[in-house]
């Protein structure tokens, strides 16, 4: 499940929300995810005026029209990951501003990407959320979308949107040298004597330094669009 909450969630929110990009809980129990989880069910609540309807107009970015249908599930999205990372979810205002802020990346992202010939077709989606289904149980996953107030329809959208972004994303130059992978496994080594061998953490420490790579890349890639790009919120 945790594969699957950062595909679902820390893509979309890391670009607004660095703090939710931390993925300092990985070696945390199941269990107490699922106590987590369990409290965000019980105790989080998205209240009728908190939605938007479908046809709302929220923003138009370089003539692309973003609704309430696209801001409703993004604005639970938030709201979740902020309570679930202890942040005040009470301003809804600025949960609202969060969302947009998101909306607008999003569409920019995808528009870029578009450009540059990258797509995610239905099938492709599809065929990553029977997988997803398939590597889960069916508790989970409906627990997942009981927890972020989504349909399944939500997450299979939210799912191509994010497809595209990995997809944007990995055109990127994020190449890792040798050197910087030593830096790093000493840096390891130093915080703990007991990790293994430079080869057989190798291939893990260069992931999580192109992710990092990637991730930089992407922020400042978002505000170079930004600052070009033509954009009129009307919520």
């Amino acid at each position: 499940m945790k594969k699957l909450l950062m595909i679902l969630i820390t893509l979309t929110v890391i670009i607004s929300l660095a703090a939710c990009g931390n993925d300092e809980t990985e070696e945390s129990e199941n269990t107490e995810d699922n106590t987590t989880s369990e409290q965000a069910q019980q105790e989080l609540e998205i209240t009728e005026e908190e939605k938007l309807d479908e046809d709302t107009s929220v923003t138009v970015v370089n003539g692309e029209e973003i609704k309430g249908v696209d801001y409703n599930p993004i604005y639970s999205q938030v709201k979740t990951t902020m309570y679930q990372y202890g942040q005040d979810v009470s301003d809804h205002e600025l949960i609202k501003n969060q969302t947009v802020d998101i909306l607008v990346e999003q569409t920019l992202i995808k528009q870029d990407a578009e450009k540059k010939g990258i797509e995610v077709t239905e099938e492709e989606a599809q065929e990553e959320l029977n997988t997803i289904k398939e590597t889960s149980s069916e508790e989970e996953f409906t627990a997942l979308l009981e927890q972020y107030k989504m349909t399944e329809e939500d997450f299979k959208k939210q799912l191509m949107d994010d497809l595209i972004t990995i997809k944007y994303v990995d055109e990127f130059d994020a190449e890792v040298s040798d050197e910087e992978i030593q830096e790093y496994y000493d840096q390891l080594k130093g915080q703990n004597e007991e990790i293994g061998e430079l080869e057989e953490v190798e291939g893990q420490i260069k992931e999580i330094l192109v992710n990092e790579k990637q991730s930089e890349q992407l922020r400042a890639k978002v505000e170079e669009l930004k600052k070009d790009a033509e954009v009129e919120t009307v919520l």
